[in-house]
């Protein structure tokens, strides 16, 4: 037997091609091998950066706790600084009233403040974060040094900027701190003479006035602006048509295996996936899902995955013309099976059927078509919208007979076996009575014949399955 499945709809014409063949792919050995290796690096990574915390915070010694709240070491190397993630505090080294004069205690506890109120503690320690997930990559480490040397530029700003004529003095405070060996991964200290020196030297420059600001601001608002409408006025019209509202196409298939002929048609927006099955009397099953995009206002592509059982045969991508077609096939592993397929898509337009099928919920459908042994050419449906979904939302399954006339109408629709609920009975005779079938044929002539068709009623899809068979 036969079986045919659309499920959604979409809308586009594939291209001549040719088909891949395969069996399902499985995970190979040496992505298993990349994984370990990127796994064992964070880890170093990580022990690591521990190591350098725990040297620097062991260097520091005991800590007392001063009169004014703030923490002072036993040592002196890359000290003052600010010191822990869950409870950030400011560390200060052991000759800290010895060290600086007053102005310059007070400048070092202003830059101090600054880093502990700015939060800059915790966006080192997603920085040391980062450089353990991205420890492969040899810009990281240079990313992530000019990333804390521009908040150590950016505290000094802000402390000259809240101390006018202090700059002598903040310059003399950052010759006169000590300088760590060791760095501190979660944490704010000065460790490096060669920012120092840029420090010192940016002390020269004015601090950019509210003028200034706004100027920068306003330039950055327009450069965005521009690109982000230079990159929407670049793509083509037709996906710009799409992205207002989604284009509805009609494809027609013709699905063959193995000698064994189908033809349906369905309808859908497009981006909508579709999917179909076909069965044959020998036990194979081919099912494919697909979906179609719109390229240009001349091109689509379809795309999508190939089964046989459960193996995937192929994942073609196929461009072509509007009205044109596209063919494929394709064989299984051992060539028993062969499997071809014909597709011509015309677009429809925006059409109000098409906008209520996106809003309905029955909109979800899966429509099916079995059929045992018949004439060469066997009844199928040229377009099956599927039933509305009456409000009372209940759920069950409808069998129904339906004759359909040689020129593929639905002459007489009976319930064969009911639901239980009158309305979805109602439901799914109602849509029986729009369906046009493509009729069965029979030497070559159309003939009149008679489909059962279940449809069943869930909350989340409606699914149609017609058994076909012909008089």
């Amino acid at each position: 037997r036969v079986a045919v499945l659309p499920m959604h709809a979409i809308g586009a014409v594939l291209p001549a091609t040719s088909t891949v063949l395969g069996q399902a792919t499985p995970m190979l050995p040496w992505t298993w091998a990349l994984g370990a290796a990127w796994l064992a690096g964070v880890l170093l990574a990580m022990a690591g950066l521990l190591r350098q915390q725990r040297r620097f915070v062991r260097g520091l010694g005991a800590l007392r706790c001063r009169d004014d709240g703030i923490w002072q070491a036993q040592g002196m190397a890359g000290l003052p600084a600010v010191v822990g993630l869950w409870r950030p505090r400011i560390v200060l080294p052991v000759d800290f009233e010895q060290r600086y004069t007053a102005p310059e205690r007070r400048l070092v506890l202003m830059h101090e403040r600054v880093h502990l109120h700015r939060g800059d503690i915790v966006v080192n320690a997603l920085l040391a974060a980062m450089q353990c997930l991205y420890w492969f990559n040899p810009l990281v480490p240079l990313a992530l040094r000019r990333c804390r040397e521009d908040q150590e530029f950016s505290c000094d700003e802000r402390v000259i900027a809240r101390s006018d004529g202090a700059r002598r003095s903040y310059g003399n405070a950052m010759l006169k701190t000590g300088l760590s060996l060791s760095p501190l991964p979660v944490g704010c200290h000065w460790r490096d003479p060669h920012p120092l020196k840029e420090r010192i030297a940016m002390l020269k420059h004015p601090v950019p006035g509210k003028k200034q600001w706004l100027a920068m601001v306003l330039l950055t608002v327009g450069l965005s602006s521009g690109l982000g409408y230079a990159a929407w006025a670049a793509q083509p019209a037709q996906v710009r048509a799409v992205a207002a509202g989604a284009a509805y196409y009609s494809v027609k298939l013709r699905l063959e295996v193995d000698g064994q002929a189908r033809d349906f048609e369905v309808r859908e927006h497009a981006g909508k996936p579709f999917a179909f099955s076909m069965e044959t009397p020998a036990g194979h099953t081919w099912t494919g899902e697909f979906k179609v995009e719109p390229l240009d206002a001349a091109h689509v592509a379809l795309s999508g995955t190939l089964r046989e059982g459960r193996l995937i045969i192929t994942a073609p991508r196929l461009v072509v013309e509007i009205d044109g077609t596209a063919r494929m096939h394709a064989r299984t592993k051992d060539g028993d099976s062969l499997f071809k397929m014909e597709a011509v898509v015309a677009e429809l337009g925006m059409q109000a059927g098409a906008m209520a099928a996106v809003q309905d919920p029955a909109a979800r459908a899966r429509v099916g078509v079995e059929l045992a042994d018949a004439p060469a050419r066997t009844p199928g449906f040229a377009d099956m919208p599927p039933p509305r979904y009456p409000p009372s939302m209940n759920t069950g399954e409808v069998v129904l007979k339906v004759d359909v006339a040689a020129d593929g109408t639905a002459t007489g629709v009976v319930v064969d076996r009911s639901s239980g609920h009158a309305d979805l009975d109602e439901a799914a005779m109602d849509a029986a009575r729009q369906w046009k079938f493509v009729p069965a044929y029979k030497d070559g002539k159309a003939v009149a014949g008679q489909v059962r068709v279940p449809v069943r009623f869930a909350m989340d899809e409606t699914t149609t399955t017609t058994e076909e068979s012909t008089s």
